[in-house]
């Protein structure tokens, strides 16, 4: 195809290169036959003998019909013709036509010293020959949004393991669109549906676009906090976006398989260790009081460890100003460290708190939903405080004394069992 746009160059410049030995104009088209909204490349050269003046080539005049952006900046370099090296001045343009049909693209003009001394016999060949691109409507079995591509990808990470989740806490499901032929700013939008069992929340999406040597990639990453509610299994269906190959000029779909959201259970009385053997010289119900003594200890542990890990969490994420991961590690700590334990906003959280401490409540609440920017160090000088109150309740309300009131009731009916023998 390259090979023969080239041709079709040379041969139109042929005229004005009969006039002018010392130079020409050239151009050249990287697809000549596009879907509307597609995009294409134009090339367009000037190339010069030695010892001719200095030139440039004026960007070209397209009007309302394209939307052209330059990619990158101009080229120069040297080139073979007529067997002897010449200089050479490119320049490369991005065009996406705006509407269907035969557009034409005049030639370029010639600037500089070179067009001043020019003479009069190689005026023709001050201007570079016309291109014609025929643009395509968008096929009968095409979908909306169109979206004619050379290559569309999607991509997903999870802040946390979407099959083992804790009851009330928020996951973030980040997914990215890349879509190489599209500007950022044509792509679909990025969502999910709400269905029952599951809250869903979108950030505010991010758009990039690059041009490059071989075209336009754009980009959209969106952010989805989802929190499962009451179910205990949650089912996210299969994600796609349509697109349109404009290589293999067929329908395709990028896809994310389907995923399950699945609480964790907080506590498996399975994973208790086993009862100890009970002899007939050991009483029953010592055996079962020894039993609930040994998993409350265990189970204090645990919760003890975890909300450690929680605050390493929290105050990691604040060093680091990472909004996201502080907001759901606070959530943990609250939820350990509260009786109640439920819940999953920050803006449930800190109703016992001085001003200034929810002051940076408010502040993280900004940076995740607002798109502003967060002081983790300010956040957790403020905030450490008031979590440390929180963990001293914990340790003084803690809820091994229910295990310990049926303890002392198991303990009560042990005495009375051996009274009686």
């Amino acid at each position: 195809m390259k090979a023969t746009l080239f041709a079709f160059c040379i041969l139109a410049t042929a005229g004005a290169s009969a006039a002018s030995h010392r130079f020409q104009v050239e151009a050249e088209l990287e697809q000549t036959r596009i879907y509307v909204g597609g995009e294409t490349i134009l090339r367009i050269r000037l190339v010069r003998a030695p010892g001719v003046p200095y030139g440039i080539l004026r960007p070209p005049v397209l009007g309302d019909a394209f939307e052209v952006w330059s990619l990158g900046p101009a080229r120069w370099f040297q080139t073979e013709r007529e067997g002897a090296p010449w200089d050479a001045h490119e320049r490369t343009y991005l065009l996406v036509p705006r509407r269907g049909g035969t557009l034409t693209i005049a030639g370029a003009e010639v600037e500089g010293p070179l067009r001043r001394q020019a003479l009069p016999r190689e005026a023709p060949a001050l201007r570079g020959p016309p291109l014609t691109l025929d643009v395509r409507p968008m096929p009968p079995n095409a979908t909306e949004p169109w979206l004619p591509a050379r290559q569309v990808t999607l991509e997903e990470s999870w802040s946390h393991d979407p099959a083992s989740l804790s009851a009330g806490s928020a996951v973030t499901r980040t997914i990215i669109l890349r879509v190489h032929g599209q500007p950022a700013q044509r792509l679909p939008r990025v969502e999910m549906a709400a269905q029952s069992g599951l809250r869903v929340h979108h950030d505010q999406p991010e758009f990039a676009t690059e041009h490059r040597s071989d075209g336009t990639v754009g980009r959209v990453i969106q952010r989805i906090v989802l929190v499962v509610l009451d179910d205990a299994e949650v089912v996210v269906p299969v994600f796609g976006v349509p697109w349109w190959d404009v290589a293999a000029d067929a329908p395709r779909t990028a896809t994310l398989p389907a995923r399950t959201l699945r609480l964790q259970p907080t506590f498996s009385p399975a994973a208790l260790p086993p009862a100890p053997d009970v002899s007939p010289g050991f009483p029953r119900a010592m055996a079962v009081a020894f039993a609930l003594l040994l998993a409350g200890v265990l189970w204090w542990r645990m919760c003890d460890a975890s909300a450690r890990d929680v605050r390493n969490q929290l105050r990691e994420a604040c060093r680091t100003n990472d909004a996201r991961a502080a907001r759901d590690a606070l959530v943990k700590w609250i939820n350990a460290n509260s009786p109640a334990g439920s819940f999953t906003l920050v803006q449930h959280i800190g109703q016992d708190w001085d001003a200034s401490a929810r002051a940076q409540l408010d502040a993280l609440d900004a940076a995740l939903y607002g798109g502003r920017g967060w002081k983790g160090r300010e956040f957790w000088r403020r905030v450490r405080p008031w979590l440390r109150r929180a963990g001293s309740r914990r340790a003084a309300t803690s809820p091994l004394q229910a295990p310990f009131f049926r303890l002392q009731a198991a303990d009560a009916t042990a005495h009375r069992a051996i009274a009686r023998q």
